[in-house]
């Protein structure tokens, strides 16, 4: 998990939910932007897991890989909203698609 300082508040997350880039995929979208820190967010809804228990286990482990995958020296803002195919992902497939696709995000901002 990410220190309460690397997560974005609710009001900041309005602010680059609208304004951010986003990068589409199949199973997940992603929205960034510039920062002078590292800000992370996972959103998922309700279509991709209708238990509150799997939405939160797919929350915790996006968080894992996010963390593994952005570097110390990464700065800038990261949503992660995922979408219902990514339910059906094996937990290797998932970690799979989210390296990457973190992979193509960055090099591409």
């Amino acid at each position: 998990m990410f220190r309460k300082t690397e997560r974005l508040d609710r009001s900041s997350f309005d602010h680059y939910f609208k304004n951010g880039k986003r990068h589409h995929f199949t199973e997940a979208t992603f929205i960034t932007a510039d920062l002078e820190s590292k800000k992370v967010a996972v959103v998922v809804g309700k279509k991709v897991a209708k238990g509150a228990v799997r939405r939160n286990t797919l929350r915790r482990r996006v968080y894992s890989l996010l963390r593994a995958e952005l570097d110390q020296n990464y700065q800038g803002v990261v949503i992660v909203i995922l979408k219902p195919p990514f339910n059906s992902l094996t937990r290797a497939a998932a970690a799979n698609f989210i390296k990457a696709s973190i992979a193509e995000v960055i090099k591409s901002t």
